[in-house]
């Protein structure tokens, strides 16, 4: 999947999805005059018969979905929430949780998901995303600053007035109606999601769950393998995008044009945190995957669980 989508360009202004338009063949004219002519009548009938056309929606980029209507909502009908794409820069993995379920017909299903989850009175969207990050997945998790393209204002004293720091801005927010019940009328669920990571001696903590997270299972596994365990979903795309960021990162703050710019600003780029290079990219490359949907162990996988493991139900 990752390597069906244009990357991320490797500089940092941000471009708007480019404007494509169809054009039907065109008639020659023999066919054209062969054709009786319509009566003004029946063209009107059939115009009244067809349903006006629709302005689509504007998208912005071609790394999000079209705009939504311009909205305002009652405290009451949305929820607030923050998750993280947790990467081990060491090894090149990322944080993938498991739950398993019974559907509807009493068969075992496994859902794999990144952390995330609402955020508490009075705490902010960031605080959020590293608690329920070390909540769900056991991991204690620092931000991961990455060069990113965001409209968000540089503070006033800072010298990047062009925005071309590594940064932690969010990189994603997706927003989900969550349906009517008893007593709720639904709503709408904001999560923003943003890039954290754990060193190379990381370990799962135990007890970090609330009640109904206690079944949730830790894996550390490759892009690759994130991408085919998350397909079908939108955190597949945040995954993929984080790992594009990494690399053009990596590749920026190795790049002498990018590094002439620090010395404009007077900022020493020993200052900035390390970035370490990401795994390469294996283009069309899933055979790892394949023997993971035939059965591996957690250890052939990465698996953070203790005595989890990955068995034939993957």
């Amino acid at each position: 999947m990752g390597s069906s989508r244009s990357a991320l360009p490797i500089h940092i202004a941000h471009h708007g999805h480019p404007g494509t338009s169809a054009h039907s063949p065109r008639t020659s004219g023999s066919s054209a005059q062969s054709r009786p002519r319509r009566s003004a009548h029946a063209q009107t009938a059939s115009m009244s018969r067809t349903p006006a056309r629709q302005p689509q929606p504007h998208r912005f980029s071609e790394f999000s979905d079209p705009a939504v209507p311009d909205s305002v909502w009652f405290t009451s009908d949305f929820m607030l929430g923050s998750g993280m794409v947790v990467l081990q820069p060491s090894t090149g993995k990322v944080v993938v949780l498991r739950e398993k379920f019974k559907d509807s017909r009493g068969r075992d299903r496994l859902y794999y998901f990144l952390p995330k989850g609402r955020k508490d009175v009075g705490e902010s969207l960031e605080q959020a995303a590293l608690r329920e990050a070390y909540e769900e997945s056991g991991y204690r998790v620092s931000f991961f600053p990455l060069i990113m393209p965001t409209h968000a204002p540089s503070p006033p004293n800072s010298p990047d007035r062009s925005r071309y720091l590594p940064c932690s801005e969010p990189i994603y927010v997706n927003l989900q109606r969550w349906q009517k019940k008893r007593g709720d009328n639904g709503g709408e669920y904001l999560t923003f999601w943003y890039v954290g990571q754990i060193p190379e001696d990381a370990v799962v903590e135990t007890g970090t769950r609330m009640p109904d997270e206690v079944g949730y299972e830790t894996f550390l596994v490759t892009h690759e393998q994130a991408m085919h365990l998350l397909a079908g979903t939108f955190m597949a795309q945040i995954v993929d995008t984080a790992y594009d960021l990494w690399r053009r990162t990596h590749a920026l703050l190795q790049d002498p044009e990018y590094l002439a710019y620090l010395q404009t600003i007077n900022v020493d780029p020993a200052s900035l945190a390390i970035c370490p290079a990401p795994p390469p990219v294996h283009e069309g490359s899933y055979a790892v995957v394949e023997d993971i949907a035939e059965g591996s162990t957690a250890a052939q996988l990465g698996g953070a669980g203790g005595n989890t493991q990955w068995t034939s139900a993957l």
